[in-house]
């Protein structure tokens, strides 16, 4: 990790950019010959982007939503939201009141002081078809009248921005996304993926129209991206997602290094570089790393990891991120939830391990080694250098 240093004057200058800037300089080995002090290297003095998680729970119980979202707010200045368990189809298409599941996951507001991060995505959740109707609860089959339905069907169209305007007036987020890991639907179906293409290019259009100041854009899986998913290797990933970056006012990454055998340890300094190429702010939707080898027998796999990988990958993103100033960084797990996969089904309960150790803390409430370096960056004042 680069030395950081803190100066006592930076302070005190009329703007954020300048003080970060320096700091920059200084990080990287430059002098710009101001004196200064030396720091804890492993605390930065200024950070460009917020830190934040997920509320996805250690366990399906009350307990388990508690100890997630309890320390989403205490060690996060961003909360992340995201609906993925399917979209109220025909409610949001004929302007209908929504069910209580619906409103209440609407209600939802992050403790003052905190910036709000909504996801929406009109797949499901293996990104290959629409998402599933969310009635009562999520995730129930569709109404006959939409399970054939393509992507860019005027009624899909009409009710799928119908909800996300819904969501944004209700819940007034800071950032919004329209799309959840977009990329990995060119990977199955090029098809498909031209009517999710005209679906997020008028739904985006519309949006910005409405809400010219929110970010809108959509998250790219960067396995995916890479070709280092086996089924992403005959896909034009580059260029696909570059043409829809054009209506995208970040790049919005989602990364998962342990799901990939062909992503070497430790995780090469200039993984996430390729991020910057668009010319947009980047950021990271969701991420996380294995703290420990998971078997999954329904497989016949096990995904390698340990705390030393986790604290490694967390150090390589936030020290990227700062070095490109970020807008936010997300880890999807704020604790393991080995107890809530006990509780599903097969297959579902191995599909659900793959992320089951990603945590920042043990079931248990035991912080893990990566904690202490996101906790250090948390701490350093938050200072976006666009402003």
């Amino acid at each position: 990790m680069a030395s950081h240093f803190l100066v006592t004057k930076w302070l005190h200058t009329p703007t954020c950019s300048t003080r970060f800037l320096l700091f920059l300089a200084l990080s990287f080995g430059l002098n710009p010959g101001l004196s200064t002090k030396a720091a804890d290297p492993a605390i930065p003095a200024m950070r460009p982007f917020y830190l934040g998680f997920t509320r996805w729970p250690s366990d399906l119980t009350a307990d388990g939503v508690r100890q997630a979202r309890d320390f989403a707010h205490a060690h996060g200045d961003i909360v992340s939201v995201m609906f993925i368990g399917g979209i109220p189809w025909p409610e949001a298409h004929d302007g209908k009141p929504f069910s209580h599941d619906v409103e209440e996951n609407l209600a939802y507001r992050p403790p003052a002081g905190k910036k709000l991060f909504l996801s929406i995505s009109p797949l499901d959740k293996e990104r290959k078809n629409l998402a599933p109707y969310w009635g009562e609860k999520d995730n129930q089959p569709l109404p006959e009248l939409w399970r054939n339905r393509a992507l860019n069907s005027p009624e899909v169209q009409r009710s799928f921005l119908n909800f996300v305007v819904r969501s944004v007036d209700a819940m007034k987020p800071d950032y919004l996304a329209i799309g959840i890991e977009s990329n990995v639907l060119l990977s199955h179906s090029r098809e498909k993926w031209e009517q999710l293409k005209e679906l997020h290019r008028k739904t985006y259009a519309a949006l910005k129209s409405r809400y010219p100041t929110l970010p809108v854009f959509f998250t790219t899986e960067v396995l995916h991206y890479k070709k280092l998913a086996s089924d992403a290797r005959g896909s034009d990933q580059e260029n696909e997602v570059a043409d829809l970056m054009r209506h995208s006012d970040l790049f919005a990454a989602s990364v998962y290094p342990h799901m990939s055998y062909d992503v070497p340890r430790p995780i090469p300094a200039a993984f996430l570089d390729f991020a910057t190429r668009f010319g947009k702010p980047v950021a990271v939707a969701e991420s996380g790393m294995t703290s420990r080898d998971v078997e999954l027998k329904a497989f016949n796999l096990t995904l390698r990891g340990s705390e030393a990988d986790q604290r490694q990958f967390t150090e390589l993103l936030l020290r990227t991120a700062t070095r490109d100033r970020y807008e936010f960084v997300i880890t999807f797990a704020t604790t393991d939830f080995e107890r809530l996969c006990a509780k599903l089904p097969p297959p579902v309960d191995d599909l659900a391990r793959i992320w089951a150790y990603t945590g920042l803390q043990t079931s248990d409430s035991k912080p893990k080694a990566a904690l202490a370096v996101w906790d250090a960056y948390l701490k350093a004042p938050y200072c976006s250098p666009r402003k």
